[in-house]
């Protein structure tokens, strides 16, 4: 069984692609109305589903071979059940010959006329289909005068087919008479419905997985399966390359389809504007970044907390002008305090380490003076409850007026980044710092973690040097990111 779809800007020429290339027992499982338009100038189309047994869609192919190339154009033309007659004259009874006449009348009147034979030749030949003989190449007395060739051959033809039925009905009526005539009782039933009975069966299975299994996405443009037309998938394509999730971009371009008119759907500039003013509608950032006199610093290993600490000790004391101190918590990797004691040291700032809870009542009463104390966790992945509540207990009690910013790095995959954010949220973290963005292409892990956990964007990290790749987020920086607006005006292109 073939199944293939066909598209026309009208029902009937769909109809019309579908006889041509199928045939006349061709069967239409589908048709709608395509609204993503057809054609260059956008109008509107037809799209039907046609499916036709293997076996009938060679039949077709049989019975247009035995046509030259101007009566198969002709045959091309005729209604569906006229094709249908004479595809049936072709594979009809070996026994029986399709008049001259009767072809004319189906094919039109340039059709083949008979060869020229004798009538015990042609009763001899007569299971030969109509359409395998070739007209006659010469022969023949000349026509009389007055009388075109043309006009004589289709005379001598049919001629021919009025002896040669005559013939046949003689044939005939000598075989019946000598064929037993079987009891009503036992009446046989013909080969052919047991033949049309299982192609039913195979064409309602194959309806049956048509309609369960997805359309072929080499037909398909980006965000066909959501339901966007063909004029947002631009849009569709460039926020999913840049690793927004679907279930985001969905719902954010089916409002665009309906707010924005269709020629302004048509322009992916008037798109993208419009995207724009939406995130940034929608889009938060921090609005008091250095509130807070606690500053705490969590997230798993290997996502850039240490160093964003700093950047960010750096931001308050060159830009700020602020007085700092610097704690760990971190006793359980080796050299981690070290190392951020090197850092307090090159800023000059009062570093200290806190192994317990108790610990932070002293820390405060000696750092009375300072601004704002920047706390570093040790990375813990929390995939047991020890390491939860050792966290919630060693971290500034609330009343110390407590800010606690969880670190992602965006190189992480959306799953993990997700899960172990879960994980974080009952510590329950106040914004997100997201860092590592110069060695991504893709950003869209901002607003999946924000539509997901509802959290702030704080700040973000650029790259390795201090404190020059540290920046405060705003949500025209955001924009930028997912839009590669920057990139595009370094190239002059914007």
């Amino acid at each position: 069984m073939q199944v293939k779809k066909f598209e026309a800007k009208t029902m009937k020429e769909a109809l019309e692609l579908v006889k041509v290339h199928m045939g006349p027992e061709a069967i239409i499982l589908a048709a709608k109305d395509s609204h993503r338009g057809f054609g260059l100038m956008g109008e509107k189309s037809v799209e039907v589903t046609a499916a036709v047994s293997e076996e009938t869609l060679r039949k077709k192919k049989v019975a247009e071979s035995k046509l030259r190339g101007e009566l198969r154009e002709r045959f091309h033309q005729i209604p569906a059940h006229k094709q249908r007659e004479f595809i049936n004259k072709v594979f009809k009874d070996r026994t029986q010959v399709l008049p001259a006449t009767r072809e004319v009348e189906m094919i039109g009147a340039h059709a083949r006329p008979a060869p020229k034979v004798s009538a015990q030749a042609r009763a001899q030949t007569s299971g030969m289909r109509y359409a395998d003989i070739t007209d006659e190449e010469g022969g023949g007395a000349p026509p009389p005068k007055g009388t075109s060739a043309s006009q004589e051959r289709v005379k001598r033809a049919a001629e021919r087919a009025q002896r040669a039925s005559a013939l046949l009905q003689e044939e005939a009526a000598q075989t019946k008479a000598a064929r037993p005539v079987l009891p009503p009782a036992k009446a046989i039933v013909p080969n052919g419905v047991h033949a049309l009975e299982s192609q039913v069966r195979e064409l309602k299975a194959l309806v049956d997985r048509f309609q369960h299994m997805p359309q072929n996405p080499l037909s398909m443009h980006p965000g066909a399966e959501q339901g966007l037309p063909f004029e947002l998938s631009p849009a569709y394509q460039r926020l999913t390359g840049q690793g927004l999730r679907p279930q985001i971009v969905t719902p954010l371009l089916k409002r665009a389809q309906n707010e924005l008119d269709p020629e302004s759907l048509k322009k992916s500039a008037l798109v993208d504007a419009w995207l724009v003013g939406q995130m940034l509608n929608t889009v938060e950032v921090c609005k008091t970044p250095m509130h807070g006199r606690y500053h705490v610093f969590m997230g798993s290993t290997g996502q850039g907390k240490t160093t964003s600490l700093v950047k960010f000790a750096s931001q308050l004391l060159l830009k700020e002008k602020r007085t700092i101190a610097i704690i760990s918590l971190d006793t359980i990797k080796v050299g981690a305090a070290d190392q951020l004691r090197i850092y307090a040291q090159i800023l000059n700032v009062p570093f200290a380490i806190v192994r317990s809870p108790e610990e932070w009542a002293v820390a405060e009463k000696k750092l009375a003076r300072v601004q704002t104390v920047l706390v570093d966790c040790p990375g813990f992945n929390l995939r047991s409850m020890e390491e939860a509540d050792w966290l919630k207990r060693m971290i500034p009690p609330e009343p110390l007026e407590r800010t606690i910013h969880y670190v992602q790095s965006v190189l992480a995959r959306d799953e993990e980044a997700m899960d172990l954010a879960d994980r974080y949220q009952m510590l329950g973290f106040h914004d997100v710092i997201f860092t590592r963005l110069d060695e991504s292409s893709r950003q869209g892990l901002i607003l999946n973690m924000q539509e997901r956990f509802g959290k702030p964007v704080h700040s973000f990290g650029l790259g390795p040097r201090i404190p020059e790749d540290f920046e405060i987020a705003s949500k025209e920086r955001i924009i930028d990111f997912l839009f590669k607006l920057t990139k595009i005006a370094k190239r002059g292109e914007f």
